[in-house]
């Protein structure tokens, strides 16, 4: 029996339960950040920082900090530090209030610092799971895990929003966030138990230690050579495309920020029933995506999500009061379900197992480089134009991105780069 088939019954139950306690201290934390920002005086520079500061330290710390983790045959040890060291974030923030000199700039720094430590993470997180869920399983493993994640972040989100407003300021924060970490000493312990086939079965072992003997006599081939996996185009094209709707997607979350807490007045509550709403809209993508998946391939749910997840700007002309936001995150959730659950079953299809953990993070760098700019750009014209004309730009763009997914399933471009890549080393 194959090592990932024999501890796989256990490893589904434990990344399962590791979600839901990680979306319990996640939605008793996160989607307060923007009206904690508005109560401690958050400009629109401000807005776009707590969305750029983010992208901008992952990119310092994120090929670096999984260059060092790969070195480490036993990895989950020190993935497991990380995680307890990003949640310790949420316990800091409930200091935030008291700094009254420098509130804001601290907020964003801590949030900074968390996101770029999770995207540490997120790169070592997807790399097992790549090798302890077979890909036969994926689609329907991680939307069962993403729907129960989503259901009780949505309890959470609910109840935790619900407890701020009815609790003064600051201390309402201080106990939610509290609560945040407490439940990411949980989530810790549940990843700790999951049991991954490289660090555990010798036969695993010796094959993983072949291929990496196998890397090191490449070491004199030059830089691109090296980084090109064994369906290098399709990973590269991929990442391209990644980084033109990405920048269109991030363009948009400091504006839904400031629209809803500046202009809509929403409350914690509010905020609380909104992303209960995006999460009902998740819970009913999750499932329906993965079948889309199976049947059409994730390629195609990429371009589909993608597509859909374009057309909601053009909705947000039209906000009048937080009834319609509730209903556009609706549909939001649904089509961000897929396209996060569907781009990364794509990388683990594209990218394989030998440096999949380098890929993964060259990825996630590529696409964070156009994060740090989307957000200030996305305030920035958000300030010289009008609202209706913003969203609009945003759209197109964002559909753009979705047609770029589109555009390298095409078989005649896929033979286009193969063509370019034998005259290559033809050469």
């Amino acid at each position: 029996m194959k090592p990932e088939y024999k501890f796989l019954r256990e490893n589904i139950r434990n990344n399962l339960w590791n979600g839901i306690f990680w979306s319990i201290g996640f939605n008793f934390v996160t989607p307060f950040i923007g009206v904690l920002a508005s109560r401690l005086g958050a400009t629109n520079s401000d807005y776009a920082l707590l969305s750029s500061v983010p992208a901008l330290h992952t990119i310092l710390i994120i090929l670096p900090a999984t260059m060092i983790i790969g070195r480490f045959r036993k990895q989950k040890r020190i993935i497991a530090g990380m995680i307890l060291l990003c949640r310790f974030f949420y316990f800091l923030l409930v200091f935030i209030p008291y700094l009254h000199v420098s509130a804001i700039t601290s907020l964003i720094l801590l949030v900074g610092l968390y996101n770029a430590i999770n995207s540490v993470i997120a790169v070592a997180w997807q790399s097992m799971m790549g090798e302890i869920i077979p890909h036969s399983y994926r689609n329907r493993v991680f939307a069962q895990r993403n729907i129960w994640t989503g259901l009780s972040g949505m309890v959470v989100a609910f109840i935790a929003g619900w407890g701020i407003d009815r609790i003064p300021f600051p201390y309402g924060y201080e106990v939610a966030f509290s609560i945040g970490f407490a439940a990411s000493l949980i989530e810790t312990w549940y990843f700790m138990r999951l049991r991954i086939p490289s660090e555990e079965t010798m036969e695993y072992v010796q094959d993983k230690q072949k291929k990496e003997l196998d890397n090191r006599k490449n070491l004199s081939l030059n830089w691109l050579t090296r980084y090109n996996l064994n369906q290098g185009r399709t990973y590269y094209l991929f990442c391209a495309s990644a980084i033109v709707y990405i920048f269109a997607w991030q363009a948009a979350w400091p504006i839904y920020t400031k629209v809803k807490v500046d202009t809509l007045l929403a409350s914690n509550t509010m905020m609380s029933i909104d992303t209960i709403a995006g999460a009902i809209g998740s819970l009913l993508g999750y499932r329906a995506w993965a079948r889309i998946a199976d049947y059409k391939g994730t390629g195609w749910t990429v371009f589909g999500s993608a597509l859909m997840l374009g057309l909601t700007p053009f909705f947000w002309i039209y906000a009048p009061n937080m009834k319609w936001v509730y209903v556009y995150d609706f549909i939001g959730g649904i089509a961000t379900a897929g396209f996060q659950q569907s781009v990364f079953n794509r990388l683990l299809e594209i990218v394989p197992e030998n440096g999949r953990q380098r890929a993964i993070a060259i990825y996630t760098t590529l696409s964070q480089i156009s994060a740090i700019f989307a957000p200030i750009l996305g305030m920035k014209l958000f300030s010289y134009v009008s609202y209706d004309t913003c969203m609009a730009l945003i759209g197109s763009v964002r559909i753009l991105g979705s047609l770029c997914f589109l555009i390298i399933l095409s078989p005649m471009l896929l033979k286009l780069a193969r063509s370019v890549k034998q005259i290559k080393f033809d050469k």
